[in-house]
């Protein structure tokens, strides 16, 4: 922590400019405006810290010299020639107090509180607080003085602040009391916080937008995402010292819903009529009212609020309301904000670097510091921090609660015990509302609210991994008391209620529930437990029909609308997998899945995932009750293992012809050959696969299926190149014409792929890299990641004399198999890095890693492929003579010892520990 003299700045009445001026005039004042204030910054040793639109943020060494800034810059303002004569007005506010220094900017609550400060004045006034005018008043200058304005109270802070003004020629001296909440020339009952506000610059700027267009808006959102402190906020800015003032009615403890209109009067001081309706009397104390009311918690007196709300936007014209509820009111006139979680981390982030600009993380770290726990982000603490916050789903009450339980728990140790969030997250602030202190109360009180076929629908949706279509939904859930046809409005109810999120997916609607929501719902599914046997069996075969049906369209040329179905299906098709390998009577079902999931596999490079869940079901006795669905899972689990066991590969592989011999199966005997013959081909045997290509083409020629020549023609091709490469070289002309009358993309990538392999063998490389260019195409149509590609595009770029771009596309492909866990992808990706080092005299560093690629690939028993044996050769040969043997070989040893953490960290350039 560091201490600093803060200064905030904006221009008073800004969006009144724009709307005067027209954006061209308004841009060019706003140049001027930015260039004064940092003429004046610069003048006094200043340092601009941030600038959003006409506000600035800088700090200073010192009090005084922040003031002889701001005396400066205020006088240069108001000497200023602006477009259009306008009178431009800059208000300032400073503080002196502690902030840390982190990757994107100073964090600290002092940095809020001076933010405050100069919230309260106006255009053309200095505002100090007390720490900065207890620093200043020895050292003013000349001429210069502060007078006391007396305490006040600042939007979200719970300790009031004294302020002080700047007085000095040249400065207006005669203001308004200053727009704090305490002022009285700003009525309304809000609240003081004791915790700031975090956050939700972009929630404040659309909420706002509405209130201003709509006299009702509802804020929604799921318990604990934050609606009240978010309507809070809001009320506090919308407080300018216009109309008749700003009020919020807490209606929490309000228990009937014709207690609602009673409510408003008292909050509002309204005083009853005996014998007169108490709604009679309300409506006619605000029509001729400009007020702003606050409904907080309507969600348990919905009908109540929606009748109040109804009667005063018809009877009170200047009257405007803003509701917070779980559901919207559901009445004419009501516009709805659906309040998010907090920002989050993009998917798959976990460093402290993008930690930074995510509202939970900085509300994790506040929060954390006010409990005493000082958390600085890095490469250690980051990781933890954006897990948790994730698994929190950024809503504000889980992240809190966490941020709370850091007083006896460790960091890691919070993370490590998120799985029990119910348990774990309690003992929130006594004095927040009973359902407010754990997370627990805080899904259950939505829960309660719920009609009972509502409950029984939630409970069922939790089965669901992520996200899900109504069609799902409907297959999945309509059973029992709950009929499909009646799924789609309660579902749309679960929407309203804010427990169920629906998110726009092109043209439909994806719907997903919040994690926290989902373990809720999953626990109450457990106690019933018949419906949750009968759920999950739903969701299994659910699934399996949808990886059937698109395995029905994954060999044409609408591929790739499919694949990316299943892309959004993936988790829930893995959680249908683990369902059915876990259950009695499911083997079939596991095989039925891997089977039409095979291409999708391959086009995502997921094979290690269709090994893992087809290995262990094959061994059962029970898997060979269907002999063809047997053979063809054998043949899909040789593909996915091929890469990383060969030896494996081959077993099966061999039992899948065998099988399909029997069967006399002759499209399944096609398949098996094509993919044992492959095998083979990875296996460093293509005299041995050759055979078996040849009479995978020969069958599939005489069945005229262009899919299955295409494919043969592929499988067989791996070994002909390599034996007799001009007998190879026409046909790969018909394996790539097969593809392009079938439309099969994922092929016509293999295909060219591997034509492109056989030109660079050739030495032909315009050839080489056009083919290799038509197989990025194709990969582009179905929006797949294929590992060959990038590692062949970097050995044609290294032929081509572009080391740059062949280092680009070896550290692409060692991204993927980094991803994607592929042994063999990560050995030839190194490989591809180790020959470049060598190339740029960089010896010992190739080395290394020659050594890390080749212990990739030791534990699959895998041998270079033929073009890839060749190159390396010649660069270790290279590597020996620079080195030395002794030197070469300790370098090497090194490489090949290094775990795959350690691996992946030295290909990608990162130093290794001494």
């Amino acid at each position: 922590m560091e201490t600093f003299t803060f200064l905030f700045t904006d221009i008073e009445g800004s969006t009144a400019l724009v709307r005067r001026l027209g954006e061209g005039l308004y841009t060019q004042l706003l140049a001027d405006h930015h260039s004064l204030i940092r003429s004046g910054l610069a003048a006094h040793g200043g340092t601009e810290v941030d600038t959003q639109g006409d506000a600035f943020f800088a700090v200073f060494s010192s009090p005084r010299a922040c003031v002889a800034a701001v005396l400066e810059i205020q006088r240069t303002l108001a000497a200023h020639s602006w477009p259009a004569g306008e009178d431009v007005r800059v208000r300032m506010g400073v503080h002196a107090g502690e902030a840390s220094r982190t990757p994107t900017g100073l964090v600290g609550l002092e940095v809020h509180r001076a933010a405050r400060v100069a919230a309260v004045g106006y255009g053309g006034q200095v505002l100090l607080s007390e720490a900065a005018a207890v620093l200043l008043r020895d050292t003013l200058p000349p001429g210069v003085s502060l007078t006391d304005l007396g305490v006040h109270r600042l939007k979200d802070l719970g300790r009031p602040e004294r302020i002080f003004q700047l007085q000095a020629a040249g400065l207006q001296a005669g203001f308004p009391p200053p727009r704090s909440l305490g002022n009285p020339a700003l009525p309304n009952n809000l609240p003081a916080h004791l915790a700031s506000f975090i956050g939700r610059d972009r929630e404040l700027s659309e909420v706002r937008g509405l209130v201003e267009s709509s006299r009702l808006v509802t804020l929604t959102g799921a318990g604990g995402s934050g609606k009240t402190r978010l309507t809070l906020r809001l009320a506090a800015e919308l407080l300018d010292g216009s109309g008749d003032g700003v009020w919020l009615v807490e209606l929490a403890v309000v228990s009937s819903e014709d207690a609602v209109a009673p409510a408003i009067c008292e909050a509002l001081g309204i005083a009853g009529q005996p014998g007169r309706p108490v709604m009679e009397t309300l409506l006619d104390a605000l029509t001729p009212q400009d007020v702003l009311i606050v409904l907080d918690n309507c969600e348990h007196l919905i009908g109540g609020c929606a009748k109040t709300a109804d009667a005063i936007l018809r009877r009170c014209p200047k009257v405007r309301l803003v509701a917070t509820s779980r559901e919207p009111l559901g009445i004419g006139g009501e516009t709805i904000y659906r309040v998010p979680p907090l920002s989050l981390p993009g998917p798959g982030a976990s460093g402290w670097s993008v930690a930074e600009p995510s509202d939970a993380v900085a509300l994790f770290l506040d929060r954390a510091t006010e409990q005493g726990v000082l958390l600085s982000l890095d490469e250690e603490t980051g990781p933890l921090v954006v897990s948790i916050c994730q698994q929190l789903d950024g809503l504000p009450l889980a992240i809190e609660l966490a941020a709370a339980r850091l007083r006896s728990l460790s960091l890691r140790g919070l993370h490590d015990r998120l799985g029990q969030r119910f348990r774990l997250l309690t003992g929130g602030s006594r004095t927040a509302l009973e359902r407010q202190q754990t997370l627990w109360a805080a899904i259950d009180w939505s829960y309660s609210l719920l009609h009972r076929a509502e409950r029984e629908l939630l409970q069922r949706l939790s089965v669901f991994a992520e996200t899900f279509d109504l069609d799902a939904a409907e297959a999945v859930c309509g059973f029992g008391d709950i009929e499909p046809f009646d799924v789609t409005g309660l579902l749309g109810a679960l929407v309203d209620k804010s427990l169920v999120v629906a998110e726009p997916a092109g043209a439909a609607l994806r719907y997903r529930l919040l994690e926290t929501i989902r373990q809720f719902a999953a626990e109450r599914l457990a106690e019933a437990s018949d419906d949750e046997a009968a759920a999950a069996a739903a969701h299994c075969a659910h699934y399996l029909f949808a990886a059937e049906t698109a395995a029905l369209h994954l060999t044409g040329p609408d591929q790739g609308r499919w694949f990316a179905r299943l892309d959004a299906d993936q988790a829930n098709l893995r959680r249908a997998a683990a369902y059915a390998a876990g259950s009695p009577g499911g083997t079939a079902q596991v095989l039925r899945l891997g089977v039409a999931l095979r291409r999708y596999w391959m086009a995502r490079s997921r094979e290690a995932e269709a090994a893992a869940l087809l290995l262990p079901v094959l061994d059962r006795p029970e898997a060979r009750a269907d002999p063809e669905l047997f053979a063809t899972a054998l043949v899909t689990a040789a593909t996915a293992v091929s890469r990383v066991d060969v030896a494996s590969a081959r077993r099966l592989g061999e039992a899948a012809v065998g099988l399909a011999r029997q069967l006399d199966a002759g499209r399944l005997l096609i398949d098996a050959l094509a993919t044992l013959g492959f095998v083979c081909y990875l296996a460093g045997e293509p005299e041995r696969g050759l055979p078996f290509g040849q009479e995978a083409v020969q069958r599939a020629r005489q069945l005229g299926d262009d899919v299955l020549l295409g494919l043969s023609l592929m499988d067989y091709l791996l070994c002909d190149a390599l034996i007799d490469p001009a007998h190879a070289r026409p046909l790969y002309i018909e394996a790539i014409a097969c593809t392009q009358r079938s439309g099969d993309h994922l092929f016509a990538n293999f295909a060219n792929n591997s034509a492109g392999v056989q030109a660079l063998r050739a030495g032909d490389i315009p050839a080489a890299r056009a083919y290799l260019q038509q197989a990025a195409q194709a990969i582009q149509a179905i929006g797949a990641e294929i590992l060959d590609l990038p590692i062949n595009m970097g050995w044609v770029l290294r032929q081509d004399n572009d080391p740059g771009g062949a280092r680009s596309s070896f550290a692409a492909a060692l991204r993927i198999s980094r991803h994607n866990g592929d042994h063999a992808g990560v050995g030839y990706a190194c490989l591809g890095l180790a020959c470049l080092a060598a190339d740029a005299g960089d010896w010992h560093q190739a080395a290394v890693l020659h050594g890390v690629a080749q212990g990739s690939l030791d534990p699959i028993r895998q041998p270079w492929e033929e073009l890839e044996a060749h190159y390396r050769q010649d660069s270790l040969d290279q590597v020996r003579a620079h080195l030395g043997r002794e030197q070469f070989e300790r370098a090497y040893a090194r490489g090949m010892a290094l775990n795959s953490s350690e691996a992946l960290d030295m290909a990608f350039g990162k130093p290794l520990p001494a």
